[in-house]
């Protein structure tokens, strides 16, 4: 074999050379520590560089998934009586802390973790036995004790925290990008303290006025009406709000991260959805929206892309999302914005232009149009069937003409059909939805409580007269006499 240089001895500026197929290769460096109050002679037995000069000239760079400091000569960088006084050498462990990455992802936070028995600091907060904390960027680490600071740490992989205001990249590692929508952008954050991962919806507010010609949004007192929502709420199947950090130019919400992505996604991947899938989800669906109009909420923006799921399961729980639409609607209030997503916006929101005055039963035809796409795969409105899809939504005329509903119960299809009435006083009231003889299913209810971690109120098992009245064996798609206006 070639003679080729030990791969902890060619330590450069530039990066760590290793052997790969008798070739060195460089690979690349995501971070860097600098000595802070250290002596340093020697990197021990396995990385030898001799260093004389003061202070912050010595630095590592970190390229390996993992990198060992402690008293042992074995570790990557090992400390002795060379290095610091006698009195904090004894205190040190023989591996006293790890800096691990996943490099899988260059945008995956850096973590140190703690394997001391005297503690390792972080910015003077204490680490703990066995737990790890994020490491950002200019974190200082010290050995035993918060006075003891030995390293810094500085990140050389790409990230937009250094944009974001303070209290931002100082609590958290702000990691990829996961969305961006009309006027917010969504990225994946971690706490650098707990390592909890969130999700960061951070909203431009010039961009309101922007996005909205007729300037409805452009007020930055709206901006902040998803925040006062998000702060109010407490039900397993709404996002909750971690954090707020509210800018003249922006305001940042740290909200619960949601692994399985959205509804949307979950519909496209599968084509469509099972009715016993859908029965499931639409089931906490209905219980979201039913907290909300207790609470004196409409959303107004119900669509699968605002419905997030927890997990990759076929069967997980789920969380309305996104009240950038939602308005508190008092007692006797009206609501007049014309608003929503147009495949999923009631016909008396298109018919009144806004300028007259609507109900929360917006949201129960929202829900109608949902249930359809994920049962079908396809939209019950839409240009490409003919007539422009507003007129369509106006007299409520659809058909179920994908061959998948061949296969969906009476009782599924009615439910639709009585959500989607163009009159919203002839439509079901959240209630009613929960009582119907689809959802009064006893497994589907036992799974929900399960997900949700509570006891459903207000939906209970279809008897067997239920079933026999529902007429599913008859009922084929609306009539349509009913159909229009």
């Amino acid at each position: 074999m070639a003679n080729v240089p030990d791969t902890q001895t060619q330590t450069q500026q530039s990066g760590v050379w290793t052997q790969v197929d008798s070739q060195p290769v460089e690979k690349p460096i995501w971070g860097r520590l600098y000595a802070k109050n250290l002596k340093i002679k020697s990197l021990g037995t396995k990385n030898a560089i001799t260093l004389i000069q003061p202070t912050w000239s010595f630095s590592y760079d970190l390229c390996n998934d993992v990198f060992k400091v402690g008293r042992d000569d074995d570790n990557d960088l090992s400390l002795n009586k060379d290095h610091l006084p006698t009195k904090v050498v004894s205190r040190i462990s023989k591996v006293h802390f790890l800096i691990v990455k996943d490099l899988q992802d260059q945008k995956n936070p850096v973590y140190i973790i703690d394997e001391s028995r005297n503690g390792t600091f972080v910015n003077g907060n204490l680490v703990g036995p066995h737990n790890k904390m994020i490491l950002k960027n200019d974190d200082v680490i010290a050995l035993s004790h918060p006075q003891y600071k030995s390293l810094v740490y500085k990140d050389l992989t790409p990230n937009e925290a250094g944009t974001l205001p303070t209290e931002i990249h100082e609590t958290y590692y702000v990691s990829k990008k996961l969305g961006k929508g009309a006027y917010g952008e969504v990225h994946l954050v971690y706490d650098a303290k707990t390592c909890k991962a969130y999700a960061m919806k951070a909203v431009a507010k010039n961009q309101l006025a922007e996005w909205s010609k007729k300037n409805l949004l452009s007020d930055p007192k709206r901006v902040m009406n998803e925040v006062n929502i998000m702060k109010s709420l407490d039900h397993p199947c709404v996002i909750k709000m971690h954090d707020i950090v509210n800018k003249p130019e922006s305001v940042f919400m740290i909200l619960e991260f949601m692994k399985g992505g959205d509804l949307l996604s979950r519909i496209i991947n599968h084509k469509y959805l099972s009715e016993e899938a859908s029965k499931l989800f639409f089931l906490q669906m209905c219980h979201a929206v039913k907290y909300l109009h207790t609470k004196g909420i409409t959303h107004r923006d119900l669509k699968p892309d605002n419905i997030l799921l927890e997990d990759d399961r076929p069967e997980t729980l789920l969380k309305v999302s996104d009240f950038g639409l939602s308005k508190f609607v008092n007692k006797g209030s009206i609501l007049r914005t014309l608003c929503g997503t147009p495949q999923y916006v009631a016909p008396e929101i298109l018919i009144k232009s806004g300028c007259g005055s609507y109900t929360p039963k917006v949201d129960i035809w929202s829900l109608g149009v949902v249930l359809f796409t994920m049962l079908s795969g396809s939209l019950p409105f839409s240009d490409e069937y003919g007539t422009p899809a507003t007129e369509q939504i106006k007299r409520a005329k659809f058909t179920f003409r994908h061959h998948v509903w061949k296969s969906v119960s009476g009782t599924a299809k009615k439910l639709i059909y009585d959500m989607l009435t163009a009159d919203p006083n002839s439509r079901p009231s959240i209630d009613k939805i929960l009582s119907s003889t689809w959802l009064r299913d006893a497994e589907t209810i036992k799974k929900a409580e399960k997900l949700m971690n509570m006891k459903l109120i207000g939906t209970k098992k279809a008897s067997c007269s239920d079933v026999e009245n529902s007429n599913e064996q008859i009922f084929a798609e609306p009539p349509r006499k009913r159909a229009r206006k």
